[in-house]
């Protein structure tokens, strides 16, 4: 079982439409019962993780559901699932990291397998990202590191 189409990290303008691709395929030939849903969790994937470890396995579920909303489900019988959260008019709030989880309980144990995505909105009048990054590499290629010795 695998994912055959993954959400990607994607930066927008405030007041575009994305939309975020998710698509898996349960390996086997027997029919399935597959559900994907969309969640949206307002922390970084990686303060997520950090959050989840650090806490004790009884409280991992309610670290994730206060962090997290779910925006849309939807189910079907079969080996091919694919779900398309589209998103118009994006806002400054809805920056965060999308996660798509399928769910599959072909088995007699249930498999959840979760693939994420980081939405940056940017304000309508931010400059363009082509300048920041060559005010960056301009900075990296200065003089400034050899004042500080060797790197390690």
């Amino acid at each position: 079982a695998t994912f055959t189409e993954v959400p990607k990290d994607v930066t927008v303008r405030e007041g575009d439409d994305i939309e975020m691709p998710c698509a898996f395929r349960a390996s086997g030939s027997t029919s399935y019962s597959l559900e994907i849903q969309w969640w949206y969790l307002k922390e970084p994937a990686r303060e997520l993780a950090h959050e989840l470890a650090i806490s004790v396995p009884g409280s991992r579920s309610k670290v994730t559901n206060t962090d997290a909303t779910k925006i849309s489900t939807v189910r079907v019988q079969g080996n091919d699932i694919s779900h398309r959260l589209r998103l118009s008019g994006v806002r400054r709030q809805d920056e965060g990291v999308y996660e798509c989880r399928v769910a599959d309980y072909s088995d007699d144990e249930t498999q959840e397998h979760k693939a994420q995505a980081l939405l940056r909105v940017l304000s309508r009048f931010a400059k363009p990202d082509v300048q920041a990054a060559e005010a960056v590499s301009h900075i990296q290629s200065g003089a400034a590191p050899r004042r500080h010795g060797p790197a390690a």
